[in-house]
């Protein structure tokens, strides 16, 4: 979707896609020169690829090579698929849709990396309903104590509530000892999907609080050195080498690879 194009592009960043069935050593050479990850939300088979990026990251990571990596909504769900000793069993289906909630704070958000940056503004997030949220899978918060390999491997930072039930589902996750990053809501919605009856808060605090979280992933991404050779080996990898169809639809603006 274009929205997550626009969201990171806000921040200066430049954007080079990772195509479903490119070859693993094209992802690669993007891999090596490229300055983060985003896996985003909506839809996509990327999840052989996307495991096999995860571990390259955190292998990256593990060499002492900053190198920054963010799950939205169905890439937040995957990023837990691939951490969790349960695999595809840690997703519970809530059928949660079109729908802006407020979070509620695991621990506090100051003493987080991802909330940090907000200040004492991070509390808007439990006293608003901010968070855009439309998915059919969720995860419970316990399978967060209760699975050895994610309560090692992640901090849970902040939970959310379906509306008519009253179902807790997890909001947001920080992974204790890499730059990994996931939020099953969408802070991309706000500024970049107004279409009709989706119920997103476009509010002017809504747009600036979730700007920050894009300030955030871009920043973290610069600290990571890679880069490419010049402008002319980067222009052939870049987002504006495909077209964009509008869908007037939850989507909006998506990208057409071929």
């Amino acid at each position: 979707m274009a929205a997550y194009v626009k969201y990171m592009e806000a921040q200066g960043a430049r954007v080079v896609p990772i195509i479903y069935g490119e070859s693993w050593e094209t992802t690669l050479d993007k891999l090596e020169k490229v300055d983060g990850v985003l896996f985003p939300g909506g839809g996509g088979d990327y999840i052989e690829v996307g495991k096999k990026i995860l571990e390259y990251v955190k292998a990256k990571n593990d060499a002492g090579h900053f190198y920054p990596l963010w799950g939205t909504c169905l890439g937040y769900e995957r990023l837990v698929q691939y951490t969790a000793d349960v695999g595809d069993a840690a997703l519970t289906l809530i059928g949660l849709d079109k729908a802006s909630v407020p979070l509620k704070f695991t621990k506090n958000p100051l003493l987080t990396r991802m909330f940090r940056p907000f200040g004492l503004k991070a509390y808007e997030f439990e006293r608003l309903p901010l968070t855009y949220n439309s998915h059919d899978w969720a995860v419970d918060p316990k399978l967060f104590k209760t699975d050895k390999a994610l309560s090692e491997f992640w901090d849970v930072t902040s939970i959310s509530t379906v509306p008519n039930n009253g179902t807790e589902f997890v909001a947001s996750i920080e992974a204790k000892h890499y730059p990994i990053y996931g939020t099953q809501f969408h802070p991309e919605k706000p500024s970049e999907l107004w279409t009709d009856g989706y119920n997103v808060n476009h509010s002017w605090e809504s747009i600036q609080l979730q700007e920050t979280f894009s300030k955030e992933f871009v920043g973290m991404a610069r600290e990571n050195k890679n880069t490419f050779a010049d402008f002319n080996e980067y222009a052939k990898y870049d987002i504006s080498n495909y077209q964009t169809i509008q869908t007037f639809e939850s989507m909006a603006e998506v990208y057409a690879f071929k």
